[in-house]
């Protein structure tokens, strides 16, 4: 979901974003930086936000005003470059203090970094719905894995928030409260025929790569910390050759055929 800048900015001046801390706020950084070996610097929103936010500490909330220097500037934080910011909702996060909540709620969030990386533009036009669908396939598969899970995470609920925020992209939808297709419901909604169906009838380049094919490693990092522009050109990178190498053995599947 897009996320609006100038409400950011006009949060922080009126004071109502600020430092999130507690164990619960420990947690979900240190499982999302599992994920995305991003430095991560999470903040707590009291009002104005009803959906998490992500943004780059370099996204412009003005002309030449980076979100970063505001952080810095307005809240005393130190904001090192190349950092994620996310923006929670009210409180301490008590409605996501068990690890089914928890989990969910960062399922969101990676969601939010997967759109994120879309708006960059780091991949054409064209392959935008094939490069979201594949990587959403990796870290579906990964939320599986045992390191993630002695982490904390809860596979099913962590899919569960992923179809809850790609749900309302690809719908068009303000949230997922909005979204009555009841295509995002299940955990496994990306092999859903009918979410393929969906998706090809709204972008015709969409190839529906088979979830099978996604292989979880793809976006698993060596767990350095790196620049967010780093870890996108590395996105960028992986996921092209991926996407290539699938389009590859597709076309020659088709000359056999033939």
């Amino acid at each position: 979901m897009e996320v609006a800048t100038d409400t950011v900015l006009q949060s922080i001046w009126q004071g109502a974003i600020q430092l999130g801390n507690g164990p619960v706020t420990a947690r979900k950084a240190r499982i999302l930086e599992a994920l995305v070996p991003v430095p991560t610097l999470c903040l707590q929103a009291r009002r104005g936000h009803a959906h998490p936010a992500v943004l780059s500490d370099g996204a412009e909330v003005m002309p030449e005003l980076p979100l970063g220097d505001v952080i810095a500037e307005e809240l005393g934080l130190d904001v090192p470059h190349g950092t994620l910011i996310v923006i929670g909702q009210d409180d301490p996060y008590a409605a996501w203090s068990d690890g089914e909540g928890l989990s969910y709620h960062v399922g969101e969030l990676v969601a939010e970094v997967l759109l994120d990386v879309i708006r960059q533009g780091v991949f054409p036009l064209r392959r935008e719905n094939d490069a979201l669908y594949f990587m959403a396939c990796s870290f579906h598969r990964l939320a599986g894995a045992a390191g993630f899970q002695h982490l904390g995470l809860v596979p099913a609920a962590f899919r569960t928030g992923l179809a809850a925020t790609l749900g309302a992209y690809w719908t068009g939808v303000r949230s997922s409260r909005h979204d009555m297709s009841g295509m995002f419901l299940e955990p496994n909604f990306l092999e859903s025929e009918r979410l393929k169906t969906f998706l090809r009838s709204v972008d015709a380049g969409f190839s529906a790569p088979d979830v099978r094919r996604a292989p979880a490693g793809l976006m698993l990092f060596a767990h350095r910390c790196r620049s967010y522009e780093a870890w996108l050109k590395e996105v960028e990178l992986r996921v092209s050759q991926s996407l290539a190498s699938l389009q590859t053995g597709s076309d020659m599947h088709l000359m056999r055929a033939s």
